[in-house]
């Protein structure tokens, strides 16, 4: 295998995981098998110092075989190939080529024809010795060309093509022709005949057919092999045919698939120099021995037939009889049937001649030695240890066992089941003691005291019964058990005590009873007095003072809390309210004790969630408390009534999240609208400030923040949807931003970006707004940037946020945004973190999940395109423009000027210099990369398009990439490989196979990104896996890009298809999208090549797409 090959069978992402793996080899093994098949093995160091077996087979002529890994990504052959079989190959790669490095360089120079060394001190040649002509200096260049070709007079064929050739001449491709002969498929059977060894070892033969007679299998080794190389192979005149897998039944082919790993496994073992005592054991010829697991597999496999390779299956202990004979000085045990026994790796079993019982492991783990003893053997037994016999043995038997003893020597011994009696006490508070008695009949005995004359006593149920006590309880005076350890009573309570009730009769004096209180009686009155929340607290006859260390308990999650008086609370789901009173809402024993405190209005929907169906608390609500519940539990049915202008455009969902804004906005709160990428954030936006105006209330604009790259959208959604607002959008220079803050006051929107409000806000600082909207709200994710605190020193009403990713890495960043639109709402930061990241990161704590969402839920609305996916047209479009950076725009205008100079002085006929000059123009746009490789500044449209690609991976769509230039391509995929996000890239030069293949990998979900040019992917490709359709820059002809856009939305997308396009602000590619729109006709009746409509426009016209705004 050569690196191509290795790369196209790993793909682009495991491949390059796999070459930083190869450092990671720590030993390295190669041997040649008889076969000629090349045998790689490798220990190979993983994540958390976990070392895998690495293996792999290749030919002779170094084509792929086989590989396997011990990691959980390949799991021994049966998943995917991982990194560290690539490694492997990637390092034998290397380790070939220094070989033969070494190879050429052992060749004396002094044996080359043409090559003379000095002639010091060298034997004379004698004078019948011919002289060995010298080649020229053209033979002694090739020489040095071509190496051992030419080393002699005749050249010589690499030994990898002589390797070559021999594999034919000796015939083993001989049987190619025959292998392909036309045969059916799914007639060959495949019969266990299994033989269970003397001691235990199963062995495994099998018998062949093709629906007639039966052969036996000589090798199965042999039989696998025959598969792997599709061999021809006669057994008899009535079986002659190829074995491919697919000539054999299914359940033969399952069969085989157990053998085959079993034979894999056992030969990497065999490599190593590990041997099994089992496998000395032998049985007929052509078999094999199998191991626990393979024997489970096989029985498994034949279950449903209830008989496997000759013997019948059953299932559970067979009857059993025990026979008893008296013996001088005891007693001579036998059991019938005469069984054998079998251990797998999951199940044990017995067998006789012609039967297989499989027993549950779990339900024989303590009869499992009796049966191994017992069966078919013959014991004696002494009387005393009889005794012991029918109070230990016996009993785990049971139901399975008959009893022959005539002279029931046995069964005079049988002792009588006790009555167990546990009687439990509290000498003092914080102790517990217990004593146990056994009822025999009408005799009671203590443990370890002497029996009633003639009484037999089970050992067996005495003893365990004290060994429970002991498992809770330490031992003291004779048959006294106690404890003063408070974390030992705690378990008793908790665990002893019902697993006693289990084993006998539990008891339990005053003083033990007493020792436990019961839970406290709570309620909690709420009401609202205008802003704030009125909370009443009643803890009934609970002690006030204990509250404090009540809620300590709880929040250490102790099982039990000791009050001042030694009594024990036990701290069960009837507390859970309570905890949430100091968890959720920071409600503190202080505060609860004085029965009376106040919370800010936006506590209201978390404690309405806190303490709903809580069992353990009484809740009492006012009216007013009412309504705020209602409102944030049936937004959808609140009255708000979005615009008249806007009731025919909003859809259902975007409805739904006006109301929710309102609804906030009615009650002074702000919230996260989190709707998935493309669910139109934006027009649920302006139709509630449009609302806001509506109303006549409100003379104070509302400020939006957003990235530079969004703020003309803003402005063009504005001017789209709601027209009646007056928006102003905030840029130039300062001189000129400070002439625009003169307007605000007449002004309903006013439009920003976070850097120019960082920049601003002297202009800021006394201005007050209505409402303040973050747009890509994850830009104040960080709380200790300037950008942060410039947007929390907004004077504003209310606040809301606008994201697709509130949490993109950290869960610091939804705190980081809670505390722009609701200070003081979440606990400090320090707090936050103790209190839920480490927790929900760290631990997986589900509760703290749980409370999170209590806090964060009510005022964060996400929909999920899944969500509302009947909602959703079939494909939406989205123009995203994005203004250059300063530098690029400066070498963007100097291009222009020198275009326009060569437009006019082009010659009308010289079309294709025309198109150079433009083509020059749109790769400064994509980024100047692309025509000035020193370029040392950056590009504004790869950074926007790489950021836009993370959200929406992060989001989990899958995205087509498109742009006209391969070399744009090959810069995105650096930047998405720095990024660490998965792709791949076709273009025009990718062969057919190729192509095709990574169709059906993208398809499968390796990766997220395809990058592809819009001439390779305009046709024939299916990629109804994507979602999301990136143009980085547009096209001429806007069908040519429709149709790029259709490889995603055709037949079988089952998602919405969002299109975005990119468009560099008030450069030629506006022109471009304005020439789509305007001469759609033109572009419609372009025929050939896609760049016919540039090349048909007139001179003036191709002069006015260089026009470039004033400002």
């Amino acid at each position: 295998m050569d690196m191509e090959d290795i790369h196209y069978l790993l793909g682009g992402t495991i491949f390059a995981r796999a070459e930083n793996y190869m450092k990671h080899i720590e030993s390295f093994d190669c041997e040649t098998e008889e076969n000629g098949v090349r045998h790689l093995c490798a220990e190979i160091e993983g994540s958390g110092d976990h070392l895998y077996t690495t293996e792999a087979w290749l030919r002779q002529n170094g084509s792929f075989v086989s590989a396997s890994c011990t990691c959980s990504y390949n799991d021994n052959g049966n998943g995917l190939f991982c990194e560290h079989i690539g490694a492997l190959l990637l390092y034998d790669l290397k380790e070939q080529k220094v070989v033969k490095v070494q190879r050429r360089a052992q060749t004396e120079p002094a044996k080359i024809p043409g090559v003379v060394r000095g002639v010091a001190n060298l034997p004379e040649k004698s004078a019948e010795e011919p002289e060995t002509p010298r080649k020229d200096s053209y033979v002694s260049g090739l020489e040095m060309l071509f190496g051992k070709k030419w080393r002699s007079d005749e050249p010589e064929s690499d030994d990898a093509a002589r390797a070559l050739l021999r594999t034919y001449q000796e015939g083993a491709l001989a049987e190619l022709e025959d292998n392909t002969l036309p045969q059916r498929t799914g007639f060959v059977e495949l019969e266990p005949e299994l033989t269970l060894l003397q001691y235990g070892t199963p062995w495994l033969r099998l018998r062949i057919s093709g629906g007639g007679r039966q052969y036996v299998v000589k090798s199965i080794e042999h039989l696998l092999e025959d598969i792997e190389e599709s061999r021809v192979v006669s057994y008899g005149k009535s079986l002659t045919f190829q074995h491919r897998w697919d000539a054999f039944t299914p359940d033969a082919q399952q069969l085989l698939g157990l053998i085959r790993r079993e034979v894999i496994s056992r030969k990497q073992l065999e490599t190593r120099g590990y041997t099994y005592s089992r496998y000395a054991e032998t049985g007929p010829a052509g078999g094999m021995a199998l191991t626990g697991e393979l024997f489970d597999g096989l029985v498994t496999l034949y279950a449903d037939r209830g008989e496997v390779g000759g013997y019948t299956l059953k299932k559970d202990v067979p009857a059993l009889t025990l026979q008893v004979e008296r013996r001088r000085g005891g007693v001579e045990i036998a059991v019938e049937p005469s069984l054998g026994w079998v251990s797998g790796l999951d199940f044990d079993y017995l067998f006789s001649e012609d039967t297989l019982w499989r027993l549950d492991r779990a339900a024989t783990t303590r009869m499992a030695p009796a049966l191994k003893t017992l069966c078919g053997k013959r014991l004696f037994f002494t009387s005393k240890d009889a005794t012991a016999f029918c109070s230990y043995v016996l009993p785990e038997l049971g139901r399975h066992v008959t009893i022959e003893d005539p002279e029931r020597l046995l069964l005079n011994q049988i002792p009588l089941e006790p009555v167990t009696q546990f009687y439990l006490d509290a000498p003092q508070m914080g102790a517990v003691s217990a004593h146990l008695e056994f009822l025999y009949g009408e005799d009671r005995v203590a443990p370890f005291t002497p029996p009633p004359q003639g009484l037999l006593r089970d050992a067996r149920a005495e003893n365990r019964a004290a060994k429970l006590l002991g498992r809770y309880l330490q031992p003291g005076e004779p048959l006294q058990y106690s404890t003063y350890d408070e974390e030992e009573v705690y378990r008793f309570l908790d665990e002893g005590v019902p697993t006693l009730m289990n084993e006998g009769e539990v008891y339990l004096t005053d003083a033990f009873r007493n020792l436990q209180t019961p839970p406290p009686k709570i309620s909690v009155g709420v009401s609202v007095q205008g802003s704030v929340l009125d909370l009443e607290v009643d803890t009934g006859e609970f002690p006030v003072g204990e509250l404090k260390a009540l809620l300590k308990s709880l929040h250490q999650k102790k099982r039990y809390h000791r009050l001042r008086d030694g009594r024990l609370l036990k701290l069960d789901d009837d507390l859970e309210g309570l905890d949430e009173l100091n968890e959720t809402l920071e409600l503190s024993g202080a505060k609860l004790g004085r029965n009376h405190a106040e919370l800010p209005l936006y506590r209201a929907p978390s404690l309405d969630w806190a303490l709903s169906g809580q069992s353990g608390i009484r809740f009492n609500r006012d009216d007013a408390f009412r309504r705020i519940s209602r409102s944030f539990h049936a937004v959808k049915d609140s009255e708000y009534t979005p615009p008249a202008s806007l009731q025919k455009v909003l859809r259902k969902y975007q409805r739904d999240g006006y109301r929710w804004l309102r609804t906030l906005d009615g009650y002074g709160m702000g919230g996260i609208l989190a709707d998935d990428m493309g669910l139109g954030k934006t027009v649920q936006v302006l139709s509630y400030l449009l609302a806001i105006k509506e109303l006549g209330e409100n003379p104070l604009p509302s400020l939006i923040v957003c990235p530079a790259s969004l703020v003309l959208n803003w402005a063009e959604e504005c001017e789209k949807f709601t027209p009646e607002l007056h928006c102003v959008v905030v840029d130039g220079d300062a001189a000129h931003r400070a002439a625009l803050a003169e307007q605000w006051e007449a002004a309903d929107l006013v439009v920003t970006s976070y850097d120019l409000l960082r920049r601003d806000e002297a202009l800021y600082e006394n201005q007050k707004f209505y409402a303040c909207i973050l747009d890509e709200a994850q830009a104040i994710k960080n709380h200790t940037t300037q950008k942060y605190k410039a947007v929390c020193g907004v004077n504003s009403r209310v606040r809301f946020a606008l994201t697709g990713t509130p949490v993109e890495n950290r869960l610091g960043e939804l705190w980081s945004i809670f505390s722009f639109l609701m200070p003081g709402y979440l606990p400090p930061y320090k707090a936050f973190c103790a209190r839920f990241e480490k927790p929900i990161v760290q631990e997986d704590d589900r509760t703290a999940v749980r409370r999170l969402n209590q806090l964060t839920g009510p005022f964060i609305l996400r929909r999920m395109k899944a969500d509302v996916l009947k909602e959703l047209p079939p494909k939406t479009e989205n123009i995203y423009r994005i203004e250059l950076e300063t530098e690029q725009r400066k070498l963007y205008l100097a291009a222009v000027v020198d275009a326009r100079e060569k437009l006019r002085a082009a010659k009308p006929e010289d079309k294709m210099a025309v198109f150079a000059v433009l083509m020059r123009l749109r790769e400064i746009c994509c980024d100047p990369h692309l025509i000035a490789d020193n370029w040392e500044g950056g590009s504004a449209k790869l950074d926007a398009c790489v950021e836009l690609v993370s959200s929406a991976v992060e989001g989990g769509h899958r995205i087509l990439l498109f742009s006209q230039f391969t070399s744009m391509l090959d810069l995105l995929a650096k930047r998405l490989d720095a990024e660490g996000i998965s792709h791949f890239t076709l273009q025009g030069s990718t062969p057919k196979p190729v192509r095709a293949e990574l169709v059906r990998r993208f398809n499968g979900g390796e990766v997220s990104v395809f990058l592809i040019s819009l001439r390779a992917g305009g046709t024939g490709l299916n990629l109804t896996a994507a979602d999301i359709v990136i143009h980085y820059d547009p096209w001429w002809n806007v069908a040519a890009q429709n149709q790029a856009t259709d490889r995603a939305y055709r037949i079988g997308q089952q998602n919405p298809v969002q299109v975005y396009k990119l468009i560099a602000q008030d450069t030629i590619e506006e022109k471009i999208v304005a020439l789509q729109q305007a001469k759609q006709s033109l572009a419609e009746t372009v025929t050939g090549s896609a760049d016919g409509a540039i090349l048909s426009m007139k001179p003036e016209e191709l002069l006015e797409l260089l026009e470039v705004p004033e400002g």
